[in-house]
Protein backbone atom coordinates (compact mmCIF):
# COMPACT_ATOMS: atom_id res chain seq x y z
CA UNK A 1 0.00 0.00 0.00
CA UNK A 2 1.34 3.43 -1.36
CA UNK A 3 0.84 6.91 0.64
CA UNK A 4 -2.25 7.49 -1.86
CA UNK A 5 -3.77 4.35 -1.28
CA UNK A 6 -3.43 4.98 2.85
CA UNK A 7 -4.49 8.38 2.80
CA UNK A 8 -7.82 7.12 0.92
CA UNK A 9 -8.70 4.26 3.25
CA UNK A 10 -8.11 7.05 6.41
CA UNK A 11 -10.26 9.88 4.47
CA UNK A 12 -13.19 7.06 3.99
CA UNK A 13 -13.34 5.52 7.09
CA UNK A 14 -16.19 6.64 8.94
CA UNK A 15 -15.28 8.25 12.85
CA UNK A 16 -17.11 6.41 15.09
CA UNK A 17 -18.04 7.96 18.39
CA UNK A 18 -16.31 7.64 21.88
CA UNK A 19 -17.33 6.68 24.66
CA UNK A 20 -17.67 7.89 28.09
CA UNK A 21 -16.26 5.64 31.24
CA UNK A 22 -17.97 7.06 34.32
CA UNK A 23 -16.02 5.61 37.73
CA UNK A 24 -18.81 5.89 40.79
CA UNK A 25 -16.89 3.25 42.60
CA UNK A 26 -14.04 0.92 42.78
CA UNK A 27 -16.40 -1.62 40.95
CA UNK A 28 -19.03 0.45 39.56
CA UNK A 29 -17.88 1.91 36.15
CA UNK A 30 -20.74 3.05 33.85
CA UNK A 31 -20.11 3.05 30.20
CA UNK A 32 -21.89 6.01 28.11
CA UNK A 33 -21.66 7.23 24.68
CA UNK A 34 -19.57 10.32 24.71
CA UNK A 35 -22.23 13.49 24.83
CA UNK A 36 -24.70 11.48 26.87
CA UNK A 37 -21.98 10.72 29.44
CA UNK A 38 -20.96 14.53 29.24
CA UNK A 39 -24.13 15.12 30.18
CA UNK A 40 -24.79 13.07 32.80
CA UNK A 41 -21.25 14.69 34.30
CA UNK A 42 -23.10 17.76 33.81
CA UNK A 43 -25.98 16.72 35.56
CA UNK A 44 -24.17 15.85 38.47
CA UNK A 45 -23.12 19.68 38.91
CA UNK A 46 -24.63 19.99 41.98
CA UNK A 47 -24.81 16.70 43.34
CA UNK A 48 -24.36 15.92 46.89
CA UNK A 49 -23.10 12.83 48.89
CA UNK A 50 -25.54 10.90 51.19
CA UNK A 51 -24.30 9.28 53.76
CA UNK A 52 -26.59 6.46 55.64
CA UNK A 53 -25.73 4.21 58.59
CA UNK A 54 -27.48 1.95 60.56
CA UNK A 55 -26.58 3.43 63.60
CA UNK A 56 -26.05 6.98 62.73
CA UNK A 57 -27.94 9.77 61.46
CA UNK A 58 -28.26 10.11 58.05
CA UNK A 59 -26.04 12.94 56.58
CA UNK A 60 -25.69 15.04 53.21
CA UNK A 61 -22.75 16.49 52.32
CA UNK A 62 -20.48 17.40 49.71
CA UNK A 63 -18.47 15.36 47.27
CA UNK A 64 -15.11 14.74 47.45
CA UNK A 65 -12.89 15.47 44.73
CA UNK A 66 -12.09 11.87 43.84
CA UNK A 67 -15.54 10.93 44.56
CA UNK A 68 -17.06 10.67 40.81
CA UNK A 69 -13.80 9.93 38.11
CA UNK A 70 -14.45 10.56 33.78
CA UNK A 71 -12.50 9.03 31.15
CA UNK A 72 -12.62 8.97 27.57
CA UNK A 73 -12.67 5.29 25.96
CA UNK A 74 -12.33 5.58 22.08
CA UNK A 75 -14.56 3.63 19.28
CA UNK A 76 -12.09 0.51 19.13
CA UNK A 77 -11.32 0.22 22.29
CA UNK A 78 -15.16 -0.33 23.26
CA UNK A 79 -15.53 -2.66 20.55
CA UNK A 80 -12.56 -5.15 21.46
CA UNK A 81 -13.94 -5.66 24.81
CA UNK A 82 -17.49 -6.23 23.85
CA UNK A 83 -15.90 -8.90 20.97
CA UNK A 84 -13.43 -10.48 23.73
CA UNK A 85 -16.51 -10.54 25.94
CA UNK A 86 -18.43 -12.47 23.35
CA UNK A 87 -15.49 -14.78 22.64
CA UNK A 88 -14.49 -15.50 26.21
CA UNK A 89 -11.00 -14.35 25.95
CA UNK A 90 -8.89 -11.41 27.25
CA UNK A 91 -8.48 -8.00 25.46
CA UNK A 92 -4.93 -8.54 24.66
CA UNK A 93 -6.38 -12.38 22.41
CA UNK A 94 -9.10 -10.64 20.91
CA UNK A 95 -6.03 -7.76 19.75
CA UNK A 96 -4.02 -10.78 18.63
CA UNK A 97 -7.14 -12.29 16.84
CA UNK A 98 -7.91 -9.35 14.85
CA UNK A 99 -4.31 -8.62 14.17
CA UNK A 100 -4.44 -12.36 12.35
CA UNK A 101 -7.65 -11.51 10.42
CA UNK A 102 -6.12 -7.73 8.89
Amino acid sequence: MDYAEALKKVQTKKIKENFLVVELSYRNKIVLPYKEGVALMSALNNAENLTESYSEPKIISGLDRDAIKASVMSADEYELIKIAALLKVTVEEAKEFGLQAA
